[in-house]
């Protein structure tokens, strides 16, 4: 009995948060900003909650603004709002974790319904994300000290919605832990360069953009409860040409900023 409990001991003290998290919920404001060749585009933001219960995430998206040169509330309908699982004090609840590898993979109806207007689908992707980084999923539960990297696997993801047509890989993946003390750890998840592809409607028109995205997400996670305390973007870079177009034509680049913050009570 004594060995089995200094085993467990052990087992426990190699743990550097708490998995399953605990159950509870807890409040976020997300904000992202998507800057197009140096100069500002356009934006998200929304205040969600995170919800822990019976070993599942999800988010439940309480408002959401997008910002075109001015902030504007994201209204979905009364239908769309109810298909989204939203109620009368949310616009949407979805669910992060777990979800089968088709449904990550392809992020579609039974991710989202397809009327999720793009201020709701495109953090919550992000948001989505975040949720990952600390479970399983990507080895950062077998990290047990500062410096620590592990390599994960690569991920292939796309969709087609919200007006945007995206496929997206990368072959491999670093998670790292950067940072521990008494109360949270800091966890790194650094994706390989990423092939993308990205179809919009540009005026009627279907303009194709292939490229590269370099990008980077930190979650810090409290160690006693195994939530989200935050997380933000360490670097995003998509480096595209628009195909078709002649080489003169100089690549789009666009530098996108997101950080994830716990709202008080």
């Amino acid at each position: 009995m004594f060995l089995v409990a200094a085993l467990l001991s052990v087992a426990a003290n190699r743990a550097i948060y708490r998995r399953p998290p605990s159950q509870g919920l807890r409040h976020y404001r997300y904000e992202s900003s998507q800057m197009v060749g140096g100069r500002s585009a356009n934006g998200y933001r929304m205040d969600f909650d995170l919800e822990y219960s019976g070993g599942a995430v999800y988010a439940i998206v309480r408002n959401s603004f997008t910002f075109d040169g001015t902030w504007q509330p994201v209204e979905p309908d009364a239908d769309c709002r109810a298909a989204m699982h939203g109620d009368k004090d949310s616009l949407a609840r979805v669910k992060l974790s777990p979800l089968q590898p088709d449904v990550a993979r392809s992020l579609g109806a039974a991710f989202l319904p397809l009327c999720a207007p793009p201020g709701i689908f495109f953090p919550v992707t992000d948001i989505l994300n975040v949720a990952l980084i600390p479970t399983p999923h990507f080895r950062a539960t077998e990290l047990t000290q500062v410096g620590q990297s592990l390599p994960c696997a690569g991920f292939h993801a796309a969709f087609d919605r919200a007006g945007v047509t995206m496929r997206e890989s990368s072959p491999a993946c670093e998670i790292s832990l950067v940072s521990l003390d008494r109360r949270n750890a800091a966890v790194d998840w650094k994706p390989a360069l990423a092939d993308l592809q990205l179809v919009k409607n540009v005026n009627g028109h279907s303009v194709t953009l292939a490229g590269t995205e370099h990008f980077a997400f930190e979650s810090v996670v409290d160690r006693r409860t195994g939530e989200l305390e935050r997380a933000r973007t360490a670097y995003d870079d998509l480096d595209l040409k628009i195909v078709g177009a002649p080489d003169t034509v100089p690549h789009v680049r666009i530098t996108r900023t997101v950080t994830i913050e716990p709202l008080s009570e």
